[in-house]
């Protein structure tokens, strides 16, 4: 589950949340550092705004690489003295000046004010100051009306946030006992802030006193509206809906860094996974689609190489008869030229399984008479060339050897004229020419 965390010194507030077509809080509690870890699961995802002292700037630094950029920054804030304690800086380039320096921003905080997140675990997307959450919320609402200030107002303090997109500009916090929000010292400071930095846009979140006295003293000022749905009062929460976008200051402890990295690489290995999948998925059906047209092409195949196949068992010849009701002796000797049918059916009993006839004719079938040597009967004959066309199924190397079969088996009764084997359109075809003399009577 997704949760916001806000640590104050009041405490620590714990809000279960989803962010899907709109902001919907699901849950709030409270806690405190001792019993933390016992409202955070291993399987959360956390973001933390925390409170803390808070110093922003400016300034040129060696850029050779990060660990360079940090201990200069780091020594130039140890020089000034701000922080007794220990302190822990995140920045930001904004230009680069030359090959060695660019310009950083950076924001420094006591460490003392977030390091108890090292005994969370659970996985941490960011970890920044509230300053820092609030400037996030309003760029990300406001983007086209900066730079801002925004006044926001609690029980005990007013805090005072100037900022633009690139950077937190100033960040004043005024307590309230003794001080008043009708005090001059507020209103000359928000007027400084509007002069040094242009400021043109004041949204103030706070009571209708502030508000008055901000309006009295010249200094307009307008509430701000976000586009969440939620029942809270929005200064219940303001601290915490910045973690909703991604900031570019981050004081994540290396621990939680490696953990973040573990965890954005796992996210998008997961997607690839889910996209993987449904691929597979698209190509199984397109696959099993395909697999029924090729069975039914496959049916259709089959069907045809039958009636191939019945057409050429059933070849026979068209014979001319127009003349033969003219003449009956024609018509008998015509009867007694070879027929098709016949040849083709002694033809057949010489071939092999693969081998098929395509087309066959008959030529030069011409009678003659000649006379028998040991008698006085005149004999006629016929002699006739037989034309055939044909295709071997299988491989080159088999089918090679098929038809030599057939040659082979032929040639023991006909006269071999041509014979033909070639590759075409992808079929091994052959041509065939034969030549008998068949005696009629």
């Amino acid at each position: 589950m997704k949760k916001l965390l806000y640590c104050s010194k009041k405490g620590i507030k714990i809000v279960s949340y989803k962010n899907g077509k709109k902001f919907e809080i699901l849950d709030i509690k409270e806690s405190d550092i001792e019993t933390l870890p016992e409202f955070i699961k291993p399987k959360d995802i956390v973001s933390l705004a925390f409170e803390s002292n808070l110093y922003v700037d400016t300034g040129e630094f060696i850029s050779l690489s990060k660990l360079a950029t940090y201990t200069a920054i780091k020594s130039a804030v140890g020089n000034l003295g701000i922080f007794g304690n220990e302190f822990e800086i995140s920045f930001k380039k904004l230009k680069q000046v030359d090959k060695t320096k660019a310009l950083f921003y950076y924001v420094v905080v006591n460490k003392d004010s977030f390091d108890f997140i090292d005994r969370l675990d659970c996985t941490i997307e960011q970890c920044v100051p509230v300053e820092i959450a609030i400037k996030n919320l309003f760029c990300n609402q406001y983007a086209n009306q900066l730079p801002i200030l925004a006044i926001i107002e609690k029980d005990e303090f007013i805090i005072t946030i100037a900022f633009d997109k690139d950077r937190l500009l100033n960040a004043k916090k005024i307590h309230k006992e003794g001080f008043g929000t009708e005090t001059q010292e507020l209103i000359q400071y928000i007027e400084q802030i509007v002069s040094q930095y242009s400021v043109k846009n004041i949204y103030c979140l706070g009571s209708k006193e502030l508000i008055d006295n901000l309006q009295n003293a010249n200094i307009k000022v307008s509430a701000p509206t976000f586009k969440f749905d939620s029942k809270l009062e929005l200064n219940d929460y303001i601290e915490v809906l910045g973690l909703l976008y991604k900031s570019d200051i981050n004081f994540l402890t290396p621990k939680h860094k490696e953990n973040y990295e573990t965890f954005k690489h796992a996210q998008i290995a997961s997607k690839l996974s889910i996209v993987v999948l449904i691929g597979g998925v698209l190509i199984f059906f397109a696959g099993f689609i395909n697999y029924f047209k090729i069975l039914d092409l496959t049916n259709q195949l089959n069907a045809e190489l039958s009636s191939y196949n019945k057409s050429l068992g059933s070849i026979d010849t068209n014979i001319n008869a127009t003349n033969i009701q003219n003449n009956i002796n024609l018509f008998i000797k015509y009867q007694k030229l070879p027929r098709l049918d016949s040849i083709l059916s002694e033809l057949s009993t010489y071939k092999l399984p693969n081998l098929y006839f395509i087309e066959v004719d008959i030529s030069n079938a011409q009678p003659a008479n000649i006379q028998n040597a040991t008698s006085n009967n005149t004999l006629e004959t016929v002699n006739y060339t037989i034309n055939i066309k044909g295709l071997v199924f299988g491989d080159l190397k088999s089918a090679k050897g098929e038809f030599n079969e057939f040659l082979k088996e032929v040639s023991k009764n006909y006269k071999i004229n041509v014979s033909n084997f070639y590759y075409l359109d992808g079929k091994l075809l052959f041509d065939l020419s034969l030549e008998e003399k068949n005696v009629l009577s």
